[in-house]
């Protein structure tokens, strides 16, 4: 019989609804998720508010507001280039007359576009303590924390706003269900320095020759060797990496056979999460897929199951209830 892992709506039932909304996060925990993953980024105004990037012109209607039209403009985040509207550009009271939509329209439903506001931290930190409430059960969160180093380069750093929305919330503390995610391992290294004591994950990229922030030597296939691991275990709790470093599949794109991590990581005293498993076509190995259609859904069970069996003690899917009824939750 199979060990029943952890389940995470990521970014809520995302395969659902716009993602980073409250109706998204309520909807994965109404179908069995065990807690919801949420990213933040700042405002101008230093308020930490739910998306999965700073620019904004994929997840929100920004586009259609006339009043915002200058504030389009280009960045440089994180070594990417992007055009767009970026969260540093607007205050939280701007920001609230947004309103999110699909960022993957040819693949999901846009039939919600424009319903939901975009949340900041504290009202999420409320509303998983009344899902709790609501549900008689835990719910746990999972906060990644995006690209500090480039909002700290813009004067906005997140460290002081994140431990104080945290402790408003009652929220700090080593049996927190508030998880705390950066791919920054100088990050974590300092919240853990600064005295937070929740539990740390620290997110590995799919391209592991990529180096990692905040560490002088690693790239992200020297943190997942066996000495980079018992290095990490010093600081955090959890490594999550990317699907394809767990399973980094065939050249015909099928799944293959799973790498060592799984084993290494266990023994190193880590937990192993890891992100995304999405039931659509596009995003399932070759020897998953069901039907030609790229939006069409896939054998999303038989991969969780795939993982699962290696080793995996953490799901973070946009399909919660497809990962729940996989499982035999």
């Amino acid at each position: 019989m199979q060990r029943r892992p952890a389940i995470v709506a990521h970014r809520g039932a995302s395969g659902y609804l716009p993602e980073h909304t409250l109706a998204a996060y309520d909807l994965g925990i109404a179908q069995g998720a065990d807690a919801f993953e949420i990213d933040v980024v700042p405002t101008r105004d230093g308020h930490l508010i739910a998306r999965h990037e700073n620019n904004i012109a994929f997840s929100t209607d920004v586009g259609r507001h006339p009043e915002f039209a200058d504030r389009r403009g280009a960045r440089v985040v994180a070594g990417h280039p992007q055009h767009g509207w970026f969260t540093e550009d607007f205050t939280l009271a701007e920001i609230a007359a947004l309103r999110a939509i699909e960022p993957l329209p040819g693949i999901r439903s846009t039939d919600h576009d424009g319903r939901y506001a975009v949340p900041a931290l504290p009202e999420i930190l409320a509303r998983r303590t009344a899902l709790a409430a609501e549900h008689g059960r835990p719910v746990g969160l999972k906060l990644e924390v995006k690209t500090p180093e480039y909002f700290t380069e813009a004067g906005l750093p997140m460290a002081e706003s994140l431990i104080e929305a945290l402790g408003d919330a009652h929220a700090l503390g080593a049996d927190s269900p508030v998880e705390i995610m950066s791919f920054d391992y100088g990050f974590l290294v300092r919240l853990r320095g600064l005295g937070v004591p929740n539990r740390l994950v620290f997110l590995v990229e799919e391209d592991l020759s990529a180096p990692v922030p905040g560490h002088p030597a690693w790239t992200y296939a020297d943190a997942v060797t066996p000495a980079g691991l018992a290095e990490a275990a010093g600081h955090v709790d959890i490594i999550g990496p990317g699907r394809s470093v767990l399973f980094p599949g065939l050249p015909d794109g099928s799944l293959g056979s799973p790498t060592a991590l799984f084993a290494d990581a266990h023994a190193a005293g880590l937990r192993v999460d890891c992100w995304t498993f999405r039931a659509e076509n596009l995003f399932l190995p070759t020897d998953f897929r069901v039907g030609d259609d790229p939006a069409g859904c896939g054998d999303l069970a038989g991969v969780v199951s795939a993982y699962v069996e290696a080793g995996l003690d953490t799901v973070i899917t946009d399909h919660p209830d497809l990962v729940v009824a996989a499982l035999g939750r």
